[in-house]
């Protein structure tokens, strides 16, 4: 089965993107396709800063 991830990079959890996104998945699980949905807008999330700290302990350390 497949299944397809969703992310809201939006700000605004209901708004016109979560909408859109809300559409897309009636279209895809009326073909049966799974879907989630994650909202990332809202979340505080940085990139790497290239530390090397996950090389030591094994996991990503947030700076």
């Amino acid at each position: 089965m497949s299944k397809v991830l969703l992310l809201n990079g939006s700000a605004h959890q209901h708004g016109c993107t979560a909408t859109a996104l809300d559409e897309m998945i009636k279209v895809f699980e009326k073909e049966g396709i799974e879907t989630e949905l994650i909202q990332v807008g809202t979340k505080d999330i940085r990139g790497c800063i290239s530390c090397g700290k996950c090389s030591e302990t094994g996991k990503w350390v947030r700076q």
